[in-house]
């Protein structure tokens, strides 16, 4: 009795654990390990599935914002049931991330065709316009026309995909069958390079370009000037929109307008996008769709941009620094960020915007929502739901719908029977303004020349970008080239030189040079002649304090006495000694001999 006692005593408390834990059935192992994978797996994935059963399955408010006196809420927005209703996720779907990959794996499209219509930018682009008119989708409606008629006062409704996303992308097919089923017409206004469609100018669409949606509404305008003109932006293309609304405000022929699950602020989304693992996996997905893009164009791109940095670029930023960048052109990737985020122009927006996004959304985040700007702006109306994922909102026991197609088609048909669509006001002169042209936009700017004077230049507007001109466009097709080869040279260690009198400044994001004769101030061009060794030492001491002197002159006349003191004490130190050699011979006479010795 007693030397069992002693043994069990002994024994060590680890090795009574060791010896229980083989008693322990490896299927209850087993459980636990899945248990805990699970649980892990509900946390990565953002998994609402034991809320939304708490909950009775009733689904989620919707969350809108807008100004208390905006007539476009309480005559549009507030007779809309979708946004007055409930949201409710479909339940096996039940995760942000799992619906967005299901919509881009899956999707469940409609079945239809498009016809197509080819226009051409006046910079020689190409932009693909894919019509799907209401008739094609009427039972039993024969149909003839590719295109509205002339006449026709059909509503078309011109759709602006997201990131390379063309027309055929399942959640673009389900808003353009939504809307053609209503008795409209719908084209989907394709960025240059994508829906089949070659790249046949040195303009490449990026987050802020929105010369060419501008174009397009000027053409439908055109060909179809009794239709009434609406708009609608995903993704990325909904960045687009609303920056295109905020820079012509009244000068737009849209009457109404939709934003779904834009980015807002880029700067934003490019540090949300690197927080996490699974927002990672996005970004590198986005890259390899991205480079997708640059492969289908790689002559282009070879010529433009850096084609091994594209090649091995890893996130988003990073391709868009070795292509957007050199294609923009932009300084840097802040710089490009900056200056094509919507969120800076919704204060200027003037044509009822209804805006879309969910809380959730692993790409676009609800950080870089501008909701103070969308409640100061009364013709914006801001809904937010809790769940759904980026441009995914399925709904239905089957997820055969998404939510935000009905609210959109309930918005726009609700806004076309009432009194409160835009109607374009003319405005004569219209220059394109951008909200970021602060005082470091607008100078001053500095001049460097070859002799390494830096002198000041004024807040002269040096190249204002009118939208009924293509003077931005020959600027850019003319700076490019010295762009991608500066940025070469600086990548070799081969620093580019840059011509006297070159004036380089950003404007809105471009750069603008300008050359500029620092001798030659006429018109007609100078004739000058070889000067002499002798003239040419001259030059080359006196031109630096000559221009330096012309230059504070200018500012005040009363300082030159100032100046000649400054000029003086500055250069005492080598005219000096000139001066004492000069007058040794007559100083002897004058000055002890022994103080000539020293």
């Amino acid at each position: 009795m007693q030397s069992s006692n002693s043994t069990e005593i002994n024994s060590s408390p680890y090795e009574l654990l060791y010896k229980a834990a083989f008693l322990i059935p490896i299927s209850h192992y087993l459980l636990a390990v899945l248990f805990i994978f699970l649980v892990l797996i509900y946390d990565f994935l953002e998994i609402h599935f034991i809320q939304d059963l708490l909950n009775g399955f009733r689904g989620d408010s919707i969350s809108l914002t807008y100004n208390s006196c905006s007539e476009i809420y309480e005559g549009v927005a507030s007779k809309c049931q979708s946004l007055h209703g409930r949201y409710l996720v479909t339940p096996w779907l039940s995760s942000p991330h799992i619906q967005t990959a299901f919509l881009n794996f899956f999707g469940r499209p409609p079945v239809f065709s498009y016809k197509r219509q080819i226009f051409l930018t006046p910079d020689g682009g190409t932009v693909a316009l894919d019509w799907l008119m209401s008739s094609a989708v009427s039972g039993g409606a024969s149909h003839t026309n590719n295109v509205p008629l002339k006449d026709d006062t059909t509503p078309i409704v011109v759709v602006v995909p997201g990131l390379t996303s063309d027309s055929h992308s399942a959640y673009i097919k389900h808003l353009v069958f939504k809307m053609a089923k209503r008795g409209w017409n719908v084209v989907v206004s394709n960025h240059r390079g994508l829906g089949g469609i070659s790249i046949t100018s040195d303009c490449f669409y990026n987050a802020g370009w929105t010369d060419d949606l501008r174009r397009v509404v000027d053409h439908l305008h055109q060909e179809y000037p009794q239709a009434t003109l609406f708009a609608v932006g995903t993704s990325i293309g909904a960045n687009v929109l609303v920056k295109y609304l905020g820079e012509d405000g009244e000068n737009t022929y849209f009457a109404g307008a939709v934003a779904i699950c834009s980015p807002w602020d880029l700067l934003i989304g490019d540090r949300f996008i690197t927080r996490k693992l699974v927002q990672r996996l996005y970004d590198r997905v986005l890259t390899i769709g991205l480079q997708g893009y640059a492969k289908l164009h790689q002559t282009m791109y070879s010529r433009l941009a850096d084609w091994e940095g594209i090649q091995k670029s890893r996130r988003v930023r990073d391709f868009d620094n070795y292509a957007t960048c050199l294609t923009g052109p932009f300084e840097t990737v802040d710089t490009y960020y900056r200056h094509s985020s919507s969120s800076t122009f919704v204060g200027t927006v003037s044509v009822p915007l209804l805006c879309i996004s969910a809380l959730d959304d692993p790409v676009c985040t609800r950080e870089a929502i501008p909701w103070d700007e969308c409640r100061a702006n009364k013709n914006i109306v801001f809904a937010a739901t809790r769940h759904g994922g980026h441009l995914a909102f399925f709904e239905g026991i089957t997820a055969n719908r998404l939510w935000w197609v009905k609210a959109v088609d309930e918005f726009l048909s609700v806004l076309y029977t009432s009194p409160y669509m835009h109607r374009r006001k003319k405005v004569q002169n219209h220059i394109q303004h951008s909200p970021l042209e602060t005082s470091i936009d607008q100078g001053p700017y500095v001049t460097v020349t070859e002799e390494g004077m830096v002198s000041a230049v004024g807040n002269e507007q040096l190249s204002p970008i009118v939208n009924d001109s293509d003077n931005q466009v020959i600027a850019e097709r003319e700076t490019r080239e010295t762009i991608v080869d500066a940025y070469k040279s600086e990548r070799d260690d081969e620093p580019p030189t840059k011509p006297e009198g070159t004036l380089v400044s950003n404007r809105g994001g471009r750069v603008i040079k300008v050359k500029a004769d620092p001798i030659c101030e006429t018109s007609e061009p100078c004739k000058q002649e070889a000067p002499s060794d002798h003239d040419a030492k001259l030059l080359d001491i006196s031109a630096p304090l000559k221009r330096c002197i012309q230059q504070l002159s200018r500012r005040s006349k009363t300082s030159m006495w100032l100046l000649a003191y400054i000029a003086v004490m500055t250069t005492w130190p080598m005219l000096g000694p000139a001066i004492f050699l000069l007058f040794k011979r007559k100083l002897k006479s004058v000055l002890p001999s022994a103080w000539l010795k020293k």
